[in-house]
């Protein structure tokens, strides 16, 4: 067991930015601990516990949920999916106070989860990760991002916001996301492609600026600056 992890370590160094951006989050709970983000250390935890499992069920014949590894591995990823983008979902959606742009918000969300239910017909969850319903997920969530943003726009101060912590983590994740959708689909639909490019490099350093911007808004965010 040790030697897988110290295995997963050196494949997946790039990892070891969430447990940084965990212990920040810990560290500067107080912050935030009454708000909408009250459970994003917990979000942050699951999701380097997912890569970490997801890691030794792949890799290991010792280690695994059931007798059919790639079983265990494509659940774990589509059940962290529905989890992780419902979370900023409801998020956004709760932040938000036009009621027009709520409900844009609502209606955005119930679309990509009935996307998520239909694909299901077509894709077996536990044998296959659903990567199109994966990157609707994700290009939902941008526009979630871009609808709070709009409706803060006419209040909008540099002066102050760099102070909410929402202002990092929707930078992080407007970095991240942007890309996401094309880097993945490109992996699943062309792998050749994605290989000769190197695509993964680009994927991993857009997780650790997407980290390293929550980690930014953990330590520089004031309370008083929460919208």
């Amino acid at each position: 067991m040790i030697e897988e992890v110290l295995r997963f370590v050196e494949l997946n160094y790039f990892l070891l930015i969430y447990g940084l951006a965990w212990i920040i989050s810990i560290i500067f709970y107080k912050k935030y601990f009454d708000t909408v983000l009250k459970y994003f250390p917990i979000l942050i935890a699951y999701t380097f516990l997912n890569e970490l499992l997801g890691f030794l069920i792949g890799t290991s014949e010792n280690f695994a949920f059931f007798n059919n590894y790639e079983f265990s591995n494509d659940l774990l990823y589509n059940l962290y999916a529905i989890i992780f983008y419902p979370y900023f979902y409801l998020i956004y959606w709760k932040l938000t106070h036009k009621q027009q742009l709520k409900n844009i918000i609502k209606i955005a969300s119930i679309l990509s989860l009935l996307f998520f239910i239909l694909n299901i017909f077509y894709a077996n969850p536990l044998l296959k990760v659903l990567y199109y319903s994966i990157v609707v997920f994700s290009i939902i969530l941008v526009i979630c991002l871009c609808i709070y943003l709009i409706d803060k726009k006419n209040d909008w101060r540099w002066n102050r916001e760099k102070y909410n912590i929402m202002t990092w983590v929707s930078l992080g994740l407007l970095v991240f996301h942007i890309f996401f959708p094309i880097i993945f689909l490109i992996s699943f639909l062309n792998y050749d492609f994605w290989k000769k490019f190197n695509l993964w490099t680009i994927h991993k350093v857009i997780i650790i600026i997407m980290y390293l911007l929550f980690c930014v808004g953990f330590i520089v965010s004031r309370r008083k600056a929460f919208k």
